[in-house]
């Protein structure tokens, strides 16, 4: 009699055990994690399956955060924010039916800082972009400290050659001069000699 009591009682535990009511395995974003990234969804990973009508709700510094959607995929309760998620202190709270009936709550803590992510990648793109302006001004200005250099000479060049040509025109002056007064002596010695012939 005992052995049969201890049977059916066997056999009354094991229904309960297979239908034993979901918890929650894990989460996206996990309990107490700081996120660096925008965040598109919120997902609930239940050990079973979950009922319709399951919900959840979540809040930032104390103030509510509208889902668009919240949807019962299997053991996964997923909320879809309906807005782009500012940075700051965020907690959900799940109210979930598991397969048993069993009524599920809980609740979640996490950190968005998405914000002072994107603020550093800004800041580095700032950056990269002077520098690039600072080398692009480096070569202009090299460019045309060349171009200057190169007029310079230029100009150098040409005035040395001016100041140097001068010099044969002087000469060709100087040999013409001496011609000149070669010539005028020979006609006052010509005179010369025409009028001593004539006193004799």
């Amino acid at each position: 009699m005992k052995k049969t009591l201890i049977l059916l009682s066997a056999l009354l535990v094991l229904p309960m055990t297979a239908h034993a009511h979901s918890v929650l395995e894990s989460s996206t974003p996990a309990e107490g994690s700081v996120i660096a990234e925008p965040l598109e969804q919120v997902v609930l990973d239940f050990s079973a399956g979950i009922e319709q009508g399951s919900d959840m709700s979540m809040t930032m510094d104390g103030t509510a955060v509208d889902f668009s959607e919240v949807a019962v995929m299997e053991d996964q309760l997923i909320g879809t924010p309906a807005q782009e998620l500012e940075d700051g202190s965020y907690v959900v709270e799940y109210d979930v039916l598991s397969q048993d009936g069993h009524p599920i709550q809980g609740s979640l803590a996490f950190e968005l800082q998405a914000g002072e992510e994107e603020a550093a990648q800004e800041e580095q793109a700032e950056e990269a972009a002077q520098e690039e302006q600072a080398e692009e001004a480096a070569d202009e200005q090299e460019a045309e400290d060349e171009a200057t250099e190169s007029e310079q000479t230029e100009a150098s060049d040409v005035e040395q050659a001016s100041s140097g040509e001068p010099e044969a025109p002087s000469e060709d002056a100087g040999s013409s001069m001496t011609l000149i007064i070669a010539g005028i002596a020979i006609i006052l010695l010509i005179a010369a000699v025409v009028l001593m012939r004539r006193k004799r």
